[in-house]
This record gives structure tokens, sequence and C-alpha cells, in this order.
């Protein structure tokens, strides 16, 4: 099921064998595999490409076509400067820590290198500097001792006041040799490549379960079960909600994105603010045209009540700072939060050697997708661990003041979202309801997410979230009802539009008059 809103890379990219792949969802019942790929995404594909040509029959199956999930919602970055953490990583964990985490970003960036100039990938690669940045001079404390930390990295950096921008900047610190990419055209090329190669891609094949007793692993499928022999789950949230219990370990965080041409000679250069006020920054070229990419807008998914607020900030941002502006595109994108801020990659728990995951990149999953690459081909073909388990998903989890903080709103909202399956709701206020708008009603013992259309059809939901049990509530922006627990979310049919969820909200048909007069 796609997202409410296509991205600015799906206008500007196109995948030529999307028809081989719709055809292969129905061909999928008792497949057998070596490997089986969860999640056709950056992740999946480049763990796929490592392992192909190696003796491995591998199979990957999709919940929604090929780039349609998290890789296609994304400000495509590929860079080892991922906010405020290295100073955090040597503060909370040790120096050998934040040499790893760099280490495997900057192997991540190498392989992405490596891939795209062996095959002649033309996906708008792009060598581009990466900038912290903050307006507030309050701020500057933190980006020196960033600054500090990247020097005892070695990381070639500098600390600057003086950028060539429309809006001033009390500082900013600059790390050289980044890039910036289309991530839909290279993703469409790995998955050609991936099929000239005997590896199949089999789209809209939901995955629901896995049963883990015994060995071949089976995985149960909206469309048949399949077996293999090793499991790579890399499908944003891991949907098996017993394996790792990761709704312990993960929280989903929600951004939002615009794509528009400005009046403002283009700057060089992706930026990042550490202020209160995120602000993501930079060009992509389409056309001989330089579009602007500006993001920002996080807050926890479910948390807000106004979502299009945060989009109408952001073209207010543009309008002030980059004069007129024609808006291209607009996407939101969920991200997998880990509670100590580094990604959760390799063995699933410590009884299955051979189910891995990938999850929790905290909003840098470009560079992040290629460190699970390497790090989980490189145990499936039993080559040396390079970073000492850092991302290993049984690690112990440092507890941080921050790590308290985000666990402690996050256990917060758990707690809101279950409860308020138990409130009562009038249905006073359906009468009132405008169309393209939805609530929450208790109707006949039962209660119902109830959305109006533009042709003045209610459609009803149970409003329950088929993951944990927590309640939905209504993305008047977005028109999807969204469950603030997890981040899964769903259309006004039901339908899954982001897991964890592995099963679709119940829909209802009730008539109008029916639920306006009883």
């Amino acid at each position: 099921m796609n997202h409410p809103y296509t991205s600015f890379w799906h206008e500007t990219a196109k995948f030529k064998t999307t028809e081989i792949y719709k055809e292969q969802g129905s061909d999928i019942e008792n497949k057998e595999f070596d490997i089986l790929i969860i999640g056709a995404g950056l992740s999946g594909l480049n763990t796929a490409y490592l392992l192909m040509n190696k003796g491995y029959k591998i199979g990957i199956i999709d919940a929604s076509s090929i780039g349609y999930g998290t890789s296609g919602y994304t400000t495509a970055k590929i860079t080892v400067q991922h906010n405020l953490i290295y100073d955090y990583l040597i503060r909370n964990f040790s120096m050998d820590t934040a040499k790893d985490y760099y280490n495997a970003n900057l192997d991540g960036i190498s392989l992405y290198n490596e891939i795209i100039n062996n095959n002649k990938i033309n996906c708008d690669f792009e060598r581009n500097d990466s900038i912290l940045f903050t307006t507030d001079k309050n701020n500057t404390y933190d980006l020196e001792n960033e600054y500090e930390a990247y020097n005892k990295l070695n990381i070639d950096c500098e600390l600057k006041e003086n950028f060539n921008l429309p809006f001033p900047i009390s500082a900013g610190v600059v790390v050289k040799n980044q890039y910036k990419f289309n991530p839909l055209r290279y993703l469409f090329s790995i998955a050609e490549i991936l099929e000239n190669n005997n590896i199949k891609i089999y789209e809209n094949v939901r995955a629901v379960d896995i049963i883990s007793d015994d060995k071949p692993y089976k995985v149960i499928t909206d469309k048949g079960h399949i077996y293999a022999d090793k499991i790579i789950v890399s499908s944003h949230y891991p949907f098996d909600r017993t394996l790792g219990l990761f709704f312990l370990k993960l929280y989903a965080e929600k951004s939002y994105v615009i794509a528009c041409k400005t009046s403002v000679k283009k700057f060089d250069g992706m930026y990042l603010s550490i202020d209160k006020t995120v602000r993501s920054l930079r060009y992509q070229q389409y056309n001989n045209q330089d579009i602007l990419l500006v993001g920002g807008g996080n807050h926890k998914v479910g948390a807000v009540s106004e979502e299009s607020s945060y989009y109408k900030e952001l073209e207010e941002y543009v309008t002030r700072y980059f004069s007129k502006c024609e808006i291209l595109s607009k996407w939101s994108t969920q991200d997998c939060m880990s509670y100590d801020k580094i990604p959760i990659i390799g063995n699933i728990d410590k009884s299955h050697k051979d189910i891995y995951v990938a999850t929790g990149y905290n909003k840098w999953g470009m560079t992040s997708s290629a460190v699970a690459a390497n790090i989980i081909s490189n145990s499936i073909l039993n080559n040396s661990e390079k970073y000492n388990n850092i991302f290993s998903p049984n690690r112990n989890l440092n507890v941080s003041l921050n790590s308290v903080k985000e666990f402690g709103e996050s256990s917060g909202n758990v707690v809101v979202g279950l409860v308020k399956r138990f409130l009562v709701y009038s249905k006073d206020e359906l009468k009132n309801l405008k169309n393209c708008d939805g609530i929450i009603i208790n109707h006949n013992l039962t209660k119902l997410g109830v959305y109006l259309d533009e042709n003045n059809v209610f459609h009803c939901i149970k409003p329950i979230c088929t993951h944990l049990g927590c309640e939905v509530k209504f993305n008047k922006a977005e028109k999807t009802w969204d469950c603030r627990c997890h981040g899964s979310r769903f259309d006004i049919h039901g339908n899954i539009i982001e897991g964890p969820a592995t099963i679709s909200l119940k829909y209802y048909c009730v008539k109008k008059e029916e639920l306006l007069n009883e």
C-alpha cells in the first residue's frame, strides 16, 4: 500500500521492470530459499547484492512495491555526520565505540562508491560537504564539542562561522567529501542487477510471522508459506512481536520534507540544524534545474493533533528565506529510533543465529543500510567482525539521561494509546463531521473510527491497532489512521501503510443513516 504523498524521488525515478514483479506475488506458496530477505529497500537489496553469486538461492519479499517503503521517503544524504553523535558516543560509551561507528559508516560510503562505479549506475551520485549548524549562539558549545570529537577521530572537518546562505548561522561544523544521490534511481538499478543474476523480488507479499522452532524456518505471509535456512528482516520496523522484543527497543519518529523551485542562487553542501526547530536543507539537480529539499518538523508518531501545520511551517520557512517558490512535492517519513542512538544490526537474538535484523537507523538510513549490508553479509559469509558488535541487537542498552527520557516519553505514548481504547466517545460530533475528516465514536457497544469522504460516504474501521492493541487516531493531513505506540499506520479502509502491524484494521460497512439516526 502506497504512502499518502508521492515523494520527489518517485517523480524522478522510474522502474523499468515493475510488471515482472507484480506477477510474482501469487507464485510464493511453499517456495524454498537458502536466504530469504524480508524488505526490498536499500538494506535488503544492498545485502542481496553482496551475497549475490556466492552460491546461495536468495529470495526477496516486500509488503508493498519496490521503492515505496522508507527508502523512497528520505532526504538521501550519504554521510558519516549523524547529528551530534560522536561526542555522545565518546561520553556515554567509549572512544573505541565512536571509532567503530565512524569506520562502519565510512565503509558504508565506500560500498556505495564501489557498487555505483562498478555498475555505472546513473543515480545523481555527487560528492558534497555535510554541515551541522546552529542559528542559536547558545548551541555553539555543542558544536564545539562535536568538532573536538571529530578531531579525536581524525575526521576531516572544519569549524566555521561564515556561510554563503540566505539566512544567518551562528556556527557550523563541516565534514568533507560526503555524498548525495537519488535513492530510487539507485534502488531500481540494484533491483535490475539482482533480477539479471536470478534473484527474484516478490512484491506485495506481507510477512506476518516467523515460525522459528526448527530449520528451515517457516515464514507465514499473506500469500502463502515460505521456507528458508537464513532470514534477514530489513522491513524498517521488525514485524514479529516476540523475536527480539523490538517494541521495547525502538520508537517511531516522524518528519516532513518539501521539494521546491526557488529564486535564490543555489548553495553548496548538505545542512542540518541542531536547534530545537530542526531544518534539513540540500539541493538536488533534476533536468538541469536545482531543486531545494527542506525537511523538519520532528515529533513522535501520533503525538500531534494537526500534522498539516508542519508542511505549512516548511513552506513559510522557504518563502521567508528563499523568496518565491514553487512546491513540487511534499512527503512525510517515519524513522525507527533506538534508545541509545546506535542502529540495531545483526542476529535477532541469541537463540536464532540464522535470523538477522536491520533497524533503528535514527534517521540515517542511507549510510546505515550499507553498514547493515556489510555486517550481515560478512556474518553469513563467515568473514571477521570488524566493529566489535556495537550494533548487535543483543548488546547491553546504555542508560543515559537521553535514553531514559526517550524511553519515558515513548512508554507514556504507549500507556495513552492503551488507555484510550477504553474511553467512551460521544456520537454528537458525527453530525458536524466535515468531508475528508475522521473521528472515533461509540456505536452499538462498538468503537468505530469514522471517515467521511468527499462524496459524503462514511468509511468505518475498528480503531485498535493490530500490533499491540493501542488506539489509533486520525491524521487529517494525510488521511490515515496512526498508532502513537509503535508507528503503525493504516488508510481509511484499514489497509496497512506502515508496520510493525501485519494485519489490517477491520473495515465496517455502516450506512450513514444508521450512524446518524441511532
